[in-house]
């Protein structure tokens, strides 16, 4: 349940925001020495990170100006009833909660121990360099470090140097497309020593990634790249096995 504090004026108040953290503030409008207005306006600037919700109590008919301040969260007239502030500190209550699992999830999405818990070294293949920068920028910020080649040929020249676990390989690319890189990377090399190929395309239709498996990926996923489908793909690769000396 909620633990409430109570105090007899603004500058109270104060005080106690300077020593103390809250989630909700509820302050009546009618006070002394200091007006409710005055209140929500230093208490704003004392919660500058956090955006305080603040509900007023008022015995006479709202201000316009005032009823539209962002700080302010609620207006409730005097006198209470439950039900009434019940509802409006669970609205408040609930879009709190919304906004720190939405910053939750995308902190979750960027989070750059990814590459600590499944590290894998990855090859971009792509050759429009703002799609390259895009999806190298993403793989940095889960903790890889990838190599970039432009086309099918520099792709399977880079493996011929190194081997890679992972390849991003885009479809549709000049001189050697993804599709025919793919077939001689098969080809080529020993199963257990073929990378994990994910396919890239920026024209995602039904039936997509059956067609590209088939063709010899193993996975797939749609451009512009969403963060989570990259993470779910990378999670599928392992690591692949080294000749030995």
């Amino acid at each position: 349940g909620m633990k409430p504090t109570a105090v007899e004026s603004g500058k109270e108040a104060l005080a106690l925001f300077d020593k103390e953290t809250f989630d909700i503030a509820i302050l009546d409008m009618q006070m002394p020495e200091m007006d409710e207005f005055t209140l929500s306006e230093r208490i704003s600037e004392m919660n500058t990170k956090n955006n305080l919700p603040m509900i007023i109590l008022t015995s006479i008919k709202r201000d316009k100006t005032r009823a539209t301040d962002s700080r302010i969260a609620a207006f409730l007239n005097k006198p209470i009833k439950t039900s009434n502030l019940f509802n409006v500190l669970n609205s408040i209550i609930s879009s709190a909660s919304a906004v720190k699992t939405k910053k939750t999830k995308k902190e979750n999405a960027m989070d750059s121990t990814v590459a600590v818990r499944h590290p894998l070294r990855v090859l971009l293949v792509e050759d429009n360099m703002i799609n390259q920068k895009v999806a190298a920028k993403i793989l940095s910020r889960l903790g890889y470090q990838s190599d970039i080649a432009s086309n099918g040929f520099e792709a399977i020249e880079s493996l011929e140097r190194q081997p890679y676990d992972v390849v991003f390989m885009d479809i549709q690319m000049p001189e050697m497309d993804g599709n025919e890189a793919t077939k001689r990377i098969r080809d080529r090399w020993p199963k257990d020593h073929q990378p994990y190929i994910i396919a890239m395309t920026a024209h995602a239709l039904e039936g997509d990634r059956e067609k590209y498996i088939a063709r010899g990926m193993d996975d797939y996923v749609s451009k512009p790249i969403k963060v989570d489908a990259l993470i779910a793909a990378l999670e599928k690769a392992k690591p692949v096995e080294r000749k030995s000396a």
